[in-house]
């Protein structure tokens, strides 16, 4: 596992076409997130949205036993009205604008909780207070034939100086 240094910046927010889901099982966040990013895919590819960045997850609740999320692309303008696909509903949402910190995680999707971990106590030694949402943009898609290790993954939260 690798992260680069951490980054800090200020974030414009963006609006962004999601499925969202809470109280979601972290033991069903996989198979969720197969058949979320199967739906907005089709969606893509009916014209519904364009995306202007890599998949997303956005983290709207600390880890437990369950999470509250969302999984979608960054667009440049807002759904103007919910779409169906695949029977999952896709609407409107944003990442929000605000004081940033960032890193780049390279290295198997089984690996981000560790690298989570590792990002999260950088930036409160750093001085900085977590806010929420957090979220994770999946820089390289992932292939059937690519080493896992390859893979980056950008993580980033809402952060404010503590004090």
């Amino acid at each position: 596992m690798s992260l680069s240094a951490v980054e800090y910046l200020e974030f414009p927010g963006c609006p962004t076409a999601v499925i969202r889901r809470s109280g979601l099982p972290v033991s069903e966040m996989a198979p969720f997130m197969d058949s979320s990013f199967g739906a907005l895919g089709d969606a893509i590819q009916s014209g519904v949205f364009a995306p202007i960045g890599p998949a997303f997850t956005r983290y709207d609740s600390a880890f437990g036993e369950t999470v509250d999320l969302e999984v979608g692309f960054a667009v440049a303008e807002a759904l103007t009205q919910d779409h169906v696909s695949n029977g999952v509903i896709i609407v409107a949402s944003e990442l929000p604008a605000g004081h940033l910190a960032t890193t780049k995680y390279t290295g198997g999707y089984d690996g981000l909780g560790d690298a989570w971990g590792e990002f999260l106590e950088a930036v409160k030694t750093e001085g900085y207070e977590i806010l929420m949402p957090y979220w994770e943009a999946y820089d390289t898609e992932p292939t059937p034939d690519m080493n896992p290790a390859d893979l980056i993954t950008g993580l980033a939260t809402l952060v404010r100086k503590a004090g």
